[in-house]
């Protein structure tokens, strides 16, 4: 079974810095939050999708017993730490049920990268609730829907209680934020997606400007959004629980509630 709430992390590693002079900003306030409202739930396990992990062939699900932190942006001068235990049987699971769904999907290993060890430094600060990362593909936006859709149904068919929860950013010119260059374009295309998320008009995605794109990077691709779409098995509107925006870089946090799968 599911937790009451699925959400989209922010993972920026200045967060890490910000945390380390005591600047507690609204953003860490507000994943601390989240947290402390997740742990009254008790989940057994957390299944994340990482923005920042993309299989070129079948999507993947690391089936670690333990995982190990993968150093993925060293330009932003800190190295995130996040290691904690695995569940093997989960990851396993969700393969089998992607590839029952017609979702090529397979088991690999990749540890804990920097968009699930960021987000889940404030979420689960204990290490101590074995987490499942899910990676991205290359494939189209159907197939990530189709691979979120395949999570959900498996997860919800589960006896654990699982909470599920997608790690990355929105713009992401990480260019633009070393030379700390505000990009209209970055701003911009935050204000599109989350205009977006909060009405549930989810297929504005595939209708942003080729320009805004090009100059905004967003960050991989939004096919981590995608994955979420699928999830949520239709297009619903998100609560918008904080934004923070760097030069080049925005992050959200956005809780979704999540009623009873349907079809499972």
């Amino acid at each position: 079974m599911l937790t009451s709430r699925a959400y989209l992390l922010p993972s920026v590693p200045t967060m890490l810095i910000d945390e380390q002079r005591g600047d507690y900003t609204e953003m860490i306030e507000a994943v601390t939050r989240v947290g402390e409202s997740l742990a009254a739930e008790g989940p057994e396990a957390i299944v994340a999708v990482s923005s920042r992990w993309t299989s070129a062939g079948p999507f993947l699900a690391d089936d670690a017993r333990e995982h190990k932190s993968v150093i993925d942006l060293p330009g932003f001068a800190v190295e995130p730490r996040y290691d904690c235990p695995g569940q093997p049987t989960i990851a396993r699971a969700l393969v089998e049920a992607a590839n029952k769904a017609g979702v090529r999907a397979a088991t690999g290993r990749r540890g804990m990268d920097t968009g699930l060890s960021v987000p889940l430094h404030f979420l689960v600060r204990g290490h101590d609730v074995p987490v499942v990362p899910l990676s991205l593909g290359e494939g189209s936006r159907e197939e990530h829907r189709a691979w979120g859709e395949a999570i959900r149904l498996a997860l919800h068919a589960r006896s654990e209680r699982i909470a599920f929860v997608v790690g990355g950013a929105l713009a992401f010119n990480q260019h633009a934020f070393n030379l700390k260059r505000e990009l209209v374009e970055a701003i911009d295309l935050d204000d599109a997606v989350l205009g977006a998320i909060r009405a549930g008009r989810w297929s504005a995605l595939a209708e942003l400007s080729p320009e805004m794109i090009e100059r905004a990077w967003p960050d991989a691709g939004l096919r981590h959004l995608e994955v979420l779409r699928g999830f949520l098995l239709g297009d619903l509107a998100g609560r918008v629980l904080e934004h923070e925006r760097s030069p080049g870089i925005g992050t959200a946090l956005i809780e979704f509630p999540l009623e009873v799968a349907t079809g499972a």
